[in-house]
């Protein structure tokens, strides 16, 4: 059986994948919550304004609370904002699973 240990912190030499948090809406609007073309690559809508990703980090951040929840932001440690978009939707789309059987180890290169 599977016991759920939440979305927890995890650090490599270049990356910081950890839960979101407020300060990140700045950085999401940059990089791709607001690119419909990277949206619909995962079936979201865009979000465009910083009062309609508060109500998506509120969604987000609530949802920390069950150890089921898996949802992390990626942070370059160079720039410490979230990274870019290819590497998020991608992520995205394999932790927006309810429930994991198997663990997936994904490496990026990320280039300095």
């Amino acid at each position: 059986m599977l016991t759920h240990v939440g979305t927890q912190t995890i650090e490599t030499k270049r990356l910081i994948l950890r839960q979101f948090q407020y300060s990140d809406s700045d950085s999401m609007l940059k990089n791709w919550i607001a690119d419909e073309n990277i949206q619909s690559w995962y079936a979201e809508p865009t979000y465009t304004t910083q009062e309609a990703v508060r109500g998506l980090l509120d969604q987000y951040i609530t949802s920390y609370y069950h150890d089921d929840y898996y949802r992390w932001a990626i942070i370059d440690k160079k720039q410490m904002n979230v990274l870019d978009r290819l590497l998020i939707s991608l992520l995205i789309v394999i932790i927006s699973l309810q429930k994991l059987n198997i663990v997936l180890v994904l490496s990026f290169n990320v280039m300095d």
